[in-house]
């Protein structure tokens, strides 16, 4: 039998998500696991049936639940005990940005169930484009996973649209920022909404600073992909899900985290004759995550 390749596109039921809705979910689930698998789901998040099952998807995208059969083939979600389950202790309502950040990193690595996002962060170079050129450098990298892929180009275009609102304010988004619509990762700015002298939008990449991205968000992602507890600089910028594609960093900011990270006892950096490799420390990802919200 001949491998399958999995993606997933559209997978949302066209909504990004909405400021309340990991919280809602999680605190939801946490009380009832099946609440997904019955018909008062759409009572108990108060949002009609398209957008229970969206909320079902973004939890299971971002990293927060994980979806098992039970009892008679029953579906049930737990939240996850690396992420969920801390963040649901911690920051039950995403009012830190260390959050969202891990949040983002799930959402762009998972190239299985956010096909589109995975794309975007780790295949998609251009660094300004328009919806027109998204779409298009989308396609590209469909074909690069798989030539005989089959899939809805509307539906494509759909998770392009999406995936922009979830990281970028529009027009009418601008002019309420308390508006509830506003999905909570335009807070951490990686994508900006530009326009040209002709009133052209077009959106760029944009480079999150220190100030903004926490050094442990780093060190997370930095162990979530490390193996036997070493790592290159090369590998951390290029390889896919690493912090340099998921954060759009550049060699000198990486560095600047590295230094950082060196300082306070996390890392050891072997520079000499141009191997730079990293050494971590003896430490997990969840005391990691445990370290950052015990110091709030």
């Amino acid at each position: 039998m001949s491998n399958i390749t999995k993606i997933k596109i559209k997978g949302h039921e066209s909504f990004y998500i909405r400021e309340g809705w990991l919280s809602k979910g999680m605190k939801s689930i946490n009380e009832d696991s099946s609440l997904f698998s019955n018909k008062f789901a759409t009572d108990t998040l108060g949002v009609g049936s398209n957008m229970v099952k969206s909320i079902r998807y973004w939890l299971q995208v971002c990293g927060l639940t994980e979806e098992i059969s039970g009892y008679k083939g029953k579906r049930e979600q737990f939240l996850t005990d690396s992420l969920g389950r801390i963040i649901f202790e911690k920051d039950p309502y995403f009012e830190d940005i260390f959050s969202l950040w891990l949040v983002h990193y799930k959402l762009a690595s998972n190239r299985e169930l956010s096909t589109t996002w995975y794309l975007f962060y780790n295949d998609f170079k251009v660094e300004e484009f328009t919806k027109e050129d998204l779409l298009d450098g989308m396609k590209l990298a469909l074909d690069r996973i798989d030539a005989n892929l089959i899939y809805s180009e509307k539906s494509l275009q759909d998770d392009c649209s999406c995936l922009i609102k979830t990281y970028c304010l529009d027009d009418s988004t601008e002019k309420n920022p308390e508006d509830n619509l506003i999905c909570p990762l335009t807070d951490i700015v990686l994508i900006k909404r530009k326009k040209t002298f002709d009133k052209r939008e077009y959106y760029v990449k944009c480079t999150p600073s220190i100030d903004k991205l926490d050094k442990l968000v780093i060190l997370y992602v930095i162990l979530d992909n490390i193996k036997d507890n070493k790592t290159t600089i090369d590998s951390l910028l290029n390889n896919n899900c690493n912090v340099g594609k998921i954060f759009n960093l550049n060699r000198n900011i990486l560095n600047e985290y590295l230094d950082i990270l060196k300082n306070d006892g996390y890392i050891e950096i072997n520079r000499t004759a141009g191997l730079d490799t990293i050494y971590v420390k003896d430490i997990t990802k969840e005391e990691v995550l445990n370290r950052y919200y015990e110091q709030l």
